[in-house]
């Protein structure tokens, strides 16, 4: 059985392939003798689901996105009422990230490797960052959110899925595949732009073109998981193309 300590968090919109990719990684590592586990970290707490309902109950619902077949969203947001909220949700929203970062390093004590398919705590402030898009701009924003950066644990490598390659007709065709509804485009470049910039922020990490196939996609994760395994420098600041 080989020994290596490392998380590694994949991240992407809906969509892109995190969760195949996951899967990938886990059995070609497993066969090499490492111990694996994948899991969901990011916010969806249970605390944090029961203070999403409580907004959408006090205000009546004049807080809410409501995602439709198509990709269209509306947007259901009281401006004066979501900015008195800042920083109470900031509050809610942190306590529910370290749970969610204890949750990593209880599996990181029993698992050599960890694997978070759906963005950790990156996805956390992409999503923030979205709401709250008209009352910040993105540097302030990020400034906010960074102390939740803090808490994912130095041993980390993050992989970017980057959708800018990736037309918006072949992401609707896998969400059709899926039988999951279209998240907004503008909401998915949205959060590609986030990404990048969070991803940047650490020390290891690697931007992957969403759009290559899936076996070149998986051969190139797995060839970058080993590099940092090894202690090779690991970062990549442009996209890998196809």
């Amino acid at each position: 059985m080989k020994l290596g300590k490392l998380l590694v968090v994949l991240l992407g919109p809906q969509g892109v392939g995190k969760t195949t990719q996951a899967l990938l990684l886990k059995k070609k590592l497993s066969r090499l003798g490492y111990r694996v586990t994948i899991t969901e970290s990011i916010y969806h707490t249970i605390i944090l689901k029961i203070w999403y309902k409580l907004i959408i109950t006090l205000t009546g619902r004049r807080i809410r996105y409501k995602f439709h077949p198509n990709g269209a969203i509306e947007e259901f947001v009281e401006p004066n009422m979501l900015k008195r909220m800042i920083n109470i949700d900031f509050m809610i929203n942190l306590i529910s990230a370290v749970i969610s970062a204890l949750k990593i390093r209880l599996l990181s004590a029993i698992f050599p490797i960890v694997i978070e398919h759906e963005g950790f705590l990156y996805n956390q402030v992409a999503y923030l960052s979205f709401i709250y898009r008209k009352h910040m701009d993105i540097r302030t924003l990020i400034d906010k959110y960074c102390i939740f950066l803090r808490l994912i644990p130095k041993n980390a490598l993050v992989i970017v899925l980057d959708v800018a390659r990736l037309r918006q007709e072949d992401l609707q065709a896998r969400y059709r595949r899926r039988g999951s509804l279209s998240e907004p485009w503008y909401y998915i470049k949205h959060q590609s732009l986030i990404y990048k910039a969070l991803a940047r922020l650490c020390q290891k990490y690697v931007i992957l073109d969403a759009g290559m196939d899936g076996n070149s996609l998986s051969k190139l994760t797995t060839n970058f998981v080993l590099q940092s395994l090894s202690g090779e420098e690991t970062s990549c600041p442009r996209t890998k193309n196809r």
